[in-house]
C-alpha cells in the first residue's frame, strides 16, 4: 500500500476563517473560484503558486478579461 498524502483540511492546520472555507481539487478550480468571488487581488509575499495565480489575473486585465484591481 502506497503513501497517501493528507490535505491540510485532514491534518486540521487550516486557518480558522471568519466567513466560508472551500475546498478545491486543483489550482485551475481554485483560481476561477477566487476570480468569481473577488473584487480586487492582492498578491502577498508567498510561493511559486502565488506568482501563478497573479500571472493569471494580470493577464487577464491586459486582455480586458476584468477590470479589478491589483495590488503587488
Amino acid at each position: 500500500m502506497g503513501f497517501v498524502p493528507k490535505t491540510l483540511a485532514e491534518w486540521d492546520i487550516i486557518g480558522k476563517t471568519v466567513k466560508e472555507e472551500l475546498q478545491v481539487s486543483t489550482m485551475s478550480e481554485r483560481l476561477s473560484i477566487m476570480f468569481n468571488h473577488a473584487d480586487a487581488f492582492i498578491a502577498l509575499p508567498g510561493g511559486l503558486g502565488t506568482l501563478e495565480e497573479i500571472f493569471h489575473i494580470s493577464s487577464w486585465a491586459q486582455l480586458n478579461i476584468h477590470k479589478k484591481p491589483i495590488g503587488l
